[in-house]
């Protein structure tokens, strides 16, 4: 148990402090106009407050190219000893259609690439989605502010059997459903 809560705490000063990183970097930018902004997943800082599942992408890069287009990179990692392990990425567009004093509205498209091994079950996994989405965004000051992306995905899984049996079961999934519903993003701009 004792080794237990002490995961949990230095897992919590980690993130802590990348949190206070991006709030002093913000605070000390202010300064010039913000053409970057860093997105965070919630769940990633405060697992007890927010919650997330495994397509949720950790982190995302916004670039301002004019005053309504940005262009996206997110990236999405894990890793689970003995078990599996997944990295992605997701480039992107999203145009900004509505935006007021602390209110700003966006739609966009996202391609996502995501490659997961998993090592139990001796497969590998490649998928392949479009995910067309609405952005609303609250912003707390010039440096910060909260989003969601709620939308809706296509998306194509190969699998890939590896484990040598004689029997290959590697196949293909076609899906399609909703993302993002719910799901909160921490930006910082800069």
């Amino acid at each position: 148990m004792k080794e237990y809560l002490l995961d949990i705490l230095t897992d919590l000063i980690r993130k802590s402090s990348i949190i206070l990183f991006f709030l002093f970097f913000s605070i000390e930018s202010n300064a010039q106009e913000n053409n970057n902004q860093i997105g965070i997943n919630a769940d990633d800082v405060l697992p007890a407050l927010f919650s997330s599942d495994a397509n949720t992408f950790n982190l995302t890069y916004r670039r301002k190219l004019d005053n309504k287009k940005h262009i996206r990179l997110g990236f999405k990692y894990s890793y689970e000893e003995e078990n599996e392990f997944t990295i992605g990425l997701k480039p992107g567009v999203d145009f900004l259609f509505s935006n007021s004093e602390k209110w700003n509205f966006s739609y966009g498209f996202d391609g996502a690439l995501i490659h997961s091994n998993s090592f139990t079950s001796e497969r590998k996994y490649y998928e392949f989605a479009l995910i067309p989405f609405l952005r609303v965004e609250f912003l707390f000051s010039k440096n910060f502010s909260v989003s969601t992306e709620p939308g809706i995905f296509v998306k194509l899984t190969d699998v890939n059997d590896i484990d040598n049996s004689p029997v290959d079961n590697s196949y293909s999934i076609f899906s399609s459903g909703l993302s993002g519903i719910g799901y909160v993003k921490f930006n910082f701009s800069f």
